[in-house]
C-alpha cells in the first residue's frame, strides 16, 4: 500500500540540480615528490599502489568531482560576498526533514544506498542548496496573491495531519460495492476485512493500515482519505492494486491552513523559485570566474 514513488527525488530537486553527482571526497592535488606509495591491497604478492587507486580514480570519476568542487568554491565565494552564512543547526533540521519525508530512518539510509550518497556529501549539498536559497531568495518577491495560487495548487504538501484507518482491498468494483452495501447494513468491518481483504498483510488485522501521513500511500488512496472525517467509509476507491473501501477512525492535527502556515508556504514557494533560477545561476558563475582545470 505504501506509495511507490521515489520520494528522495522531490526531496533533493533542488540539491542534485546544484551539485553534480559523483563521488566526493578523493584528493586531487599534485603528488608528485611523495615517497614511493605504500600497497592498499596485494594480489598473490603482488603489490596495488596508492598512486595506482588515485590515477584510476581521477580517471574514472576525477573529472566529475573537479566540477563538484568548482561548484562548491563558486557557490561558497558568492556565500562570502553577499555575508550569507548556514549553521550546523540549519543543515541538520534540512536532513531531518528529508528523513521525515522519505519515511524515516530505514528508508533514508536506503535511498543513500540508492543514490551512491554519504550522509556527509549530502550534508554538503544541503549547505550549498541553503546558501543558494538565502543569496537568491532575498531578491524574490512573493504578493498575497501568489502565495494563495501556490497554497491552492500544493494544498497537500502543507497537510501535517495524521490519519489511522483501515481498508478492504479486492479485485473488481462489483466486490466493492457489494462489500460497501454489506457495510451499510451493519456489517462488521474488521469481520469482513479478514474474510475479503486480498491486503493480506493488513487483512489479519482487520484491515488496519495503522497510522500514516501524507505521502505514504498512493495517490488514488490518499485523495480519498484525507478528504474524509472521523468513522467515514468510503465508496469504493480504485488504486494500482485493486478497489479498496477505506475506514478513517482517528483523524491527529489540522487541515491546511494559509494564515497559519502562511511562512512555511512563503518558504517553499521561494524554494521553488529558486530551483527555477539555479541552473542559470550557476552557469553565470562559471561564466564570470576565472576558473583554470589542468586535470586532463
Amino acid at each position: 500500500m505504501a506509495n511507490s514513488k521515489n520520494t528522495l527525488t522531490t526531496v533533493l530537486a533542488v540539491i542534485v540540480t546544484l551539485v553534480v553527482a559523483g563521488a566526493g571526497g578523493y584528493m586531487l592535488g599534485n603528488r608528485a615528490g611523495q615517497p614511493e606509495a605504500k600497497a592498499v591491497a596485494t594480489v598473490n604478492g603482488e603489490a596495488i599502489t596508492e598512486t595506482e587507486l588515485y590515477n584510476v580514480m581521477v580517471k574514472e570519476q576525477g573529472q566529475a568531482t573537479l566540477d563538484r568542487l568548482i561548484t562548491t568554491r563558486l557557490v561558497n565565494q558568492e556565500a562570502k560576498k553577499n555575508n550569507v552564512s548556514v549553521s550546523d543547526a540549519e543543515i541538520d533540521e534540512e536532513l531531518n526533514k528529508t528523513k521525515e519525508a522519505l519515511g524515516g530512518e530505514d528508508m533514508y539510509q536506503q535511498a543513500l544506498q540508492t543514490y551512491g550518497m554519504s550522509e556527509e556529501s549530502l550534508k554538503e549539498s544541503i549547505l550549498l542548496t541553503l546558501q543558494a536559497q538565502k543569496i537568491l531568495g532575498k531578491d524574490i518577491q512573493v504578493t498575497d496573491e501568489e502565495l494563495n495560487t501556490f497554497f491552492s495548487e500544493n494544498q497537500s504538501s502543507f497537510d501535517k495531519r495524521q490519519l489511522t484507518a483501515r481498508h478492504i482491498l479486492v479485485k473488481t468494483e462489483d466486490e466493492a460495492k457489494a462489500i460497501k452495501a454489506q457495510l451499510d447494513g451493519g456489517a462488521d468491518f474488521a469481520t469482513l476485512a479478514k474474510e475479503k481483504s486480498t491486503d493480506t498483510g493488513s487483512a489479519a488485522n482487520g484491515g488496519d493500515l495503522g497510522t500514516f501521513g501524507r505521502g505514504r500511500m498512493v495517490a488514488e488512496f490518499e485523495d480519498v482519505a484525507f478528504a474524509m472525517s472521523e468513522g467515514q467509509i468510503s465508496d469504493p476507491v480504485q488504486s494500482t492494486f485493486g478497489w479498496h473501501i477505506i475506514q478513517v477512525q482517528k483523524i491527529e492535527g489540522a487541515a491546511p491552513d494559509l494564515a497559519a502556515q502562511k511562512e512555511e508556504v512563503r518558504e517553499q514557494y521561494v524554494a521553488e523559485k529558486v530551483g527555477e533560477q539555479l541552473s542559470t545561476w550557476l552557469q553565470e558563475l562559471r561564466t564570470n570566474a576565472q576558473i583554470t582545470n589542468t586535470l586532463g
